[in-house]
């Protein structure tokens, strides 16, 4: 007995309590592991309610829950707030009342649980800094040291080197979404914006191992989708762009269709989603990085902070970089979709054919226009999109989150606004793209396709094709920015 009596003292004074191997787990598992009886584990979820609840209305609202958590030092602009109010609300009634409380308090701890057992690889209680780095590692987070012992010191309250299962939860109680090895790196960069110890700044090189990835991918899809649901009006516009003769919309239509049936409207489109998946992708990725980068130059610290002309700056770039990335892919769809006959060679017979007749320089062809033309538009698209997303929450919403509709009406402003602005430019550029060389006709160079244009269609052959690049960008522009936004809440980016 006494032996026995010795050993249980050990354990309660050990920092890292043996705990069971993983397998299916119950509260008795989460209550050894903290060294909890029922009661005192009633009496802290009870405490923790009435800390929230401090007008001892009997229940918490978005309020108060935003008011604990703000005292908590948990960064209250990445919405934690709300979404701990949607997730601890099972009748949807816009309160929680304590039973909803504690049904969440089980739920998260049980996650944790789960989620501590698979990290702690030994079984001993404790997560060491080599298995939380091994962790990271397996969901493809690579960290250097300094950033593990940041993470470490971070979670570790009694600073011994270990994280026990009762600062695991402390850490992680109040974190509304799933506990993946992700969001938990995402919302330790959080909340290292508030607070890690003495150091009150973010760690240098958190965000490029998840970030990246993230907006990548978001603006991939979102570029992907939009593109494929707008590629009939595309080539229409593309069609309309190159006619240097009175141009038609339905004669131009009967021509795709004639020539290439249905799937003509679809020529060149699988080059084009080539294309633009990884051009949205850099813009969307360069825009937010730059974001952050003029913001930091500006002495602010909150991308939220940027401002109008810090966001018509960032756009601006980052079109230019994601346009000039992807450029001669451009150009080989162009002239896949201007071909004679309908039926487009096979893509790498046509970009074999202009390296070999026109040389490397020719993937180039009508850049600047090109350039002239997205860092205006991707400017003011970005920059109106997110002003008029910021002025509807503010105004309309609430402080609310725009939902779709607002984000479809936001996209249709900002796309066609920009699109409008700087139509003559892609004009010129898409008649120098589809231009072959060493022909009688063949431009030479910007200034003459303007100086020809004008002279032999006026003004409004720099606006051939605007009516269908309309349709096409608003529904395209729509598209894309709801999807990115669908794809930045399911991938957890702020």
């Amino acid at each position: 007995m006494k032996e026995n009596a010795k050993f249980e003292e050990e354990r309660r004074s050990s920092p890292c309590n043996p705990v069971r191997k993983p397998g299916p787990v119950s509260m008795d598992h989460v209550l050894l592991a903290l060294r909890e009886t029922k009661e005192e584990r009633e009496q802290r979820i009870k405490s923790l309610f009435s800390f929230f609840d401090a007008a001892n209305v009997g229940y918490l609202d978005y309020s108060q829950i935003e008011a604990g958590l703000s005292a908590l030092q948990i960064p209250s602009e990445y919405k934690y707030a709300r979404d701990l109010l949607n997730v601890c609300d099972a009748n949807k009634d816009g309160r929680v009342d304590y039973q909803e409380f504690k049904r969440y308090m089980d739920d998260k701890e049980l996650e944790l649980y789960r989620i501590f057992q698979a990290i702690d690889v030994e079984h001993n209680g404790c997560i060491l800094p080599e298995e939380l780095y091994d962790a990271l590692l397996r969901a493809g987070i690579e960290i250097d040291d300094e950033e593990l012992a940041r993470f470490v010191e971070r979670v570790d309250k009694d600073n011994n080197g270990v994280i026990t299962f009762e600062e695991w939860r402390d850490f992680l109680l109040l974190y509304p979404h799933e506990a993946t090895m992700e969001n938990i790196y995402h919302y330790l960069e959080r909340v290292c914006l508030v607070d890690i110890g003495e150091q009150t700044v973010i760690p240098e090189g958190i965000s490029k191992h998840v970030h990246a990835s993230r907006y990548l991918i978001a603006g991939g899809v979102a570029g992907a989708v939009s593109r494929t649901a707008t590629a009939p009006l595309d080539r229409l516009k593309v069609i309309l762009q190159v006619q240097t003769t009175k141009a038609r919309i339905m004669p131009a239509v009967r021509d795709i269709y004639r020539k290439g049936g249905v799937m003509g409207f679809f020529l060149g489109n699988g080059l084009n989603v080539l294309k633009v998946a990884p051009e949205s992708a850099i813009r969307f990725y360069a825009y937010e990085m730059l974001k952050t980068v003029i913001v930091k130059a500006q002495g602010g610290e909150n991308k939220a902070e940027i401002g109008p002309v810090g966001r018509l700056l960032a756009g601006g770039i980052a079109g230019a970089v994601a346009q000039t990335s992807i450029y001669p892919m451009d150009l080989v769809k162009t002239r896949l979709q201007t071909c004679e006959g309908g039926k487009a060679p096979n893509i790498g017979a046509m970009s074999k054919d202009i390296w070999v007749h026109e040389g490397p320089r020719a993937f180039y062809r009508g850049l600047v226009p090109s350039l002239l033309g997205i860092i205006p538009y991707a400017g003011i698209d970005l920059a109106a999109y997110e002003t008029l997303k910021d002025m509807s929450k503010k105004y309309i919403l609430q402080d609310a989150d725009p939902g779709p509709l607002v984000q479809l009406g936001c996209g249709t402003i900002s796309g066609s606004l920009g699109a409008t602005c700087v139509y003559p430019l892609q004009v010129v550029r898409t008649r120098m793209q589809a231009q072959r060389m060493n022909t009688e006709a063949a431009y030479c160079g910007m200034s003459d396709v303007f100086r020809r244009t004008f002279q032999h269609e006026g003004l409004r052959g720099f606006y051939k094709g605007l009516f269908p690049n309309l349709l096409k960008v608003v529904p395209s522009a729509s598209i894309t920015y709801l999807v990115y936004e669908s794809m930045k809440k399911s991938l957890d980016l702020d």
